[in-house]
């Protein structure tokens, strides 16, 4: 999810760079990841765009720091590779899982600086083909206000105050000139979606294709909408009265509708899952809510103490990992029981007043990666394994913290 914040005046200084540094975390090593060859297309076309194709995802967590400062940490090796240099103006670092973007803020214009972090991971049916490559920045896009990234399937969508930038990975080895721009006054987060936009406007969601052309059909109500995922069932919005969810139908044609809350219920601010997967969890007033999107259901998850991060892990066990207000990592069961929790790891920064909003969580199949500012790490969780610490990565800025791979 993005995350910004107003920041100091800018000061603008240093450019991008992409420079393999050999600096070790702490921990436990792992065994290297497959080093990648020349680059190839597989043998379902999928081109490589002048990455390899390996064995395994290559995982890693992007990491900036309160001057702006980015690094690629990578998540096999624990090396570490610096991305952009310090700059104190950067607003936003958000990422679509290989493109990184770090918006920097100057009055009502934003620059955003797009790097290719060369790591992707693409899901074919029953199996999946990653990619490594060498990291580059791709260029610079202008707009106004903050903007907002929603991607799926290879194709994201880039959202300033009142236009949306298109970026087709595939289409990037030239760089950025190409990429449409398309008039929008969105009213949320603006998504690619099946070969068609889906676009928050007037108190809906509006089905677009790609030049912002409404196609035939009504809008489906959603208010408020906050976020977007992509799952393995569809597209899901975060709306006041619940989700909207949108499915590609036989003959391509994409259909939205709507899973409400419970009469009544306190909604989630947002949702968030592992892409690729069929459930998604938030934070609510007292607990947190996993919607199951394959049988459009939603299960409260009651909670003795309140929760401020959610996130479904999407298995067949139905877990959601959370982190509470005092500062412990927990699993819980489909039914809110708690299945495994820590000591507080994070509650310094819960309780410090700048950092409380920059504590992130995120998960993939087998780890949750926990922020720590105010200790300056970030947690290794093992979330299939009692939540053990596996690894803590030490001597970092966590203000802004991604996974690409």
């Amino acid at each position: 999810m993005d995350a910004h914040r107003p920041r100091r005046a800018p000061a603008r200084s240093a450019a991008l760079l992409v420079v393999l540094l050999t600096l070790t975390a702490c921990g436990t090593s792992r065994p290297a990841a497959e080093t990648p060859d020349a680059p190839t297309a597989d043998a379902h076309r999928i081109d490589g765009a002048g990455a390899a194709e390996v064995a395994a995802p290559a995982r890693a967590l992007v990491i900036s720091g309160d001057d702006g400062a980015a690094i690629l940490l990578d998540l096999e090796t624990e090396e570490r590779a610096t991305l952009a240099d310090a700059r104190g103006d950067l607003v936003s670092i958000q990422s679509d899982g290989r493109l990184l973007y770090l918006a920097h803020g100057a009055g009502d214009r934003t620059s955003v600086d797009v790097i290719d972090t060369a790591r992707w991971t693409v899901p074919h049916g029953d199996h999946s083909h990653s990619f490594r490559g060498e990291p580059r920045l791709l260029g610079t896009l202008d707009g106004g206000g903050i903007p907002r990234v929603a991607a799926g399937a290879q194709r994201a969508a880039l959202h300033f105050d009142d236009e949306v930038v298109t970026l087709a990975h595939d289409d990037l080895v030239d760089g950025l000139d190409a990429a449409p721009r398309i008039g929008a006054a969105a009213t949320g987060p603006v998504v690619p979606f099946a070969g068609r936009l889906l676009v928050p406007t007037g108190g809906g969601i509006q089905v677009a294709d790609d030049d912002g052309t409404a196609v035939p059909g009504d809008a489906i109500p959603c208010t408020a909408p906050t976020d977007v995922d992509i799952t393995r069932v569809g597209a899901v919005f975060s709306c006041a009265e619940g989700a909207v969810l949108f499915t590609r139908a036989v003959g391509g044609v994409v259909v939205g509708e709507s899973i409400p809350y419970p009469a009544g219920a306190a909604p989630a601010t947002q949702l968030s899952g592992r892409t690729d997967r069929p459930d998604l969890a938030g934070v609510a007033a007292d607990g947190a809510w996993l919607l199951d999107v394959r049988q459009r259901t939603w299960t409260p998850l009651v909670s003795e103490v309140p929760l401020v991060r959610a996130a479904a892990v999407g298995d067949d066990d139905g877990r959601t990992v959370a982190i509470d207000a005092e500062g412990r990592i927990r699993v819980l069961a489909s039914d809110g029981a708690v299945l495994a929790r820590t000591e507080p790891l994070v509650a310094a920064s819960l309780g410090d007043a700048a950092s409380r909003d920059r504590v992130q969580l995120i998960i993939d199949g087998q780890y949750a990666y926990v922020s720590d500012p105010v200790a300056g790490v970030v947690h290794e969780l093992d979330h299939r394994d009692d939540l053990r610490v596996a690894r803590t990565f030490t001597d970092l800025d966590p203000w802004f913290v991604e996974l690409v791979g």
